[in-house]
């Protein structure tokens, strides 16, 4: 059975600022997604609360625990879309997130925020070539 479901890359560490922008933007496009008939899992929005439910006070001890949690959902995504906002070329997290995608081959879209008010289904019909996503990890 083909997996319906995409995965949200989009950055969270920062300052207050640029957390609450970042999970603005990430409730914005799950929103958008779902009224277009697109399910996606946005990990900004679903994590950090169970992080802080969690105590997981240290960087470290976050990622440990977090990131085989989250690659799960990756692994059976039909893609991963990557929201282009400031800070994803520094994110540990989206790097890792790619590095993955590379080697599964999974699907990957880089979309510019003011496109998700687009015509989505269009907008996933082209993913990037392997070269694009590579060269996306080489920002870093």
């Amino acid at each position: 059975m083909e997996s319906k479901l995409y995965y949200l890359a989009v950055p969270y560490h920062g300052s207050e600022e640029e957390k609450k922008y970042r999970t603005e933007i990430s409730l914005k496009a799950a929103a958008e997604f779902l009224r277009q008939g697109i399910h996606l899992f946005a990990p900004v929005i679903y994590v950090n609360k169970i992080a802080e439910e969690l105590e997981l006070t240290s960087l470290k001890k976050r990622r440990k625990m977090v990131m085989p949690y989250l690659l799960d959902f990756l692994k059976v995504s039909k893609g991963l879309i990557l929201i282009d906002v400031a800070g994803w070329q520094d994110s540990w997290g989206i790097q890792q997130e790619l590095k993955f995608c590379c080697e599964t081959q999974v699907p990957v879209y880089k979309v510019n925020p003011e496109m998700i008010y687009g015509n989505l289904p269009q907008l996933l019909s082209a993913p990037l070539n392997q070269k694009q996503v590579a060269e996306l990890m080489k920002t870093r």
